[in-house]
């Protein structure tokens, strides 16, 4: 739970106001963050689209109940993939990827969307930075609202937070897999196998 699961919650409501009805575009949806944002979606009354990097973590988003899933890199076409699992759009956008991802996303936002910017692991290993396409016009056109955040803004709500995450997982509503990495020696390995997408839910090291 804690940070991991927070992020989640705060992201879902208090950066992006998610109502009951909206359809959520959430990337990186079976890492730790994402396949929280997919559930509480749900809970929520919200239809959730997914997106992962292998067969087996689409399987796994579809165990946690997300509605459509996409498998992004083995599509012919992300875009066509995403407005085949949205033909309306979506309402709202946890964005973990960031780079062309993105891109591409911010096209099938609905008029008046929101993004909430939680994370960009596509660009940590970058060593010549991205550029563009830049999608001013997009966000303009469609008058759409991005924000970043971190969990920290709203500690004063920990306590609270966690009891009502604490209920949903008694309640069985909530699912949590850890990808569990041996050894302290293995650290390194397992910190850049995270950010190259090896893991499924919570990647940890046990010592």
């Amino acid at each position: 739970m804690g940070l991991v699961w927070l992020t989640a919650l705060f992201g879902i409501e208090e950066v992006l106001g998610l109502q009951a009805g909206e359809t959520l575009l959430v990337n990186a949806a079976a890492g730790a963050v994402g396949s929280m944002v997919g559930q509480i979606a749900k809970i929520k009354g919200c239809r959730v689209v997914g997106s992962a990097g292998s067969d087996a973590k689409v399987a796994f988003l579809k165990e946690l109940g997300f509605d459509q899933t996409i498998n992004y890199k083995s599509v012919d076409s992300l875009d066509q993939a995403l407005r085949e699992a949205a033909p309306d759009g979506y309402d709202c956008y946890f964005e973990n990827v960031g780079g062309p991802f993105s891109n591409v996303a911010l096209q099938q936002m609905k008029n008046f969307g929101r993004i909430a910017v939680c994370g960009c692991i596509s660009l940590y290993n970058d060593t010549t930075p991205q550029t563009g396409p830049y999608e001013h016009l997009t966000m303009i056109f469609k008058q759409l609202k991005m924000e970043g955040f971190l969990v920290t803004r709203w500690k004063h709500k920990h306590p609270e937070s966690l009891k009502r995450l604490m209920a949903w997982m008694k309640e069985g509503k909530l699912q949590c897999r850890e990808h569990i990495t041996e050894g302290f020696d293995n650290m390194p390995a397992a910190f850049m196998g995270m950010l190259q997408g090896d893991n499924i839910g919570k990647a940890i090291i046990k010592v």
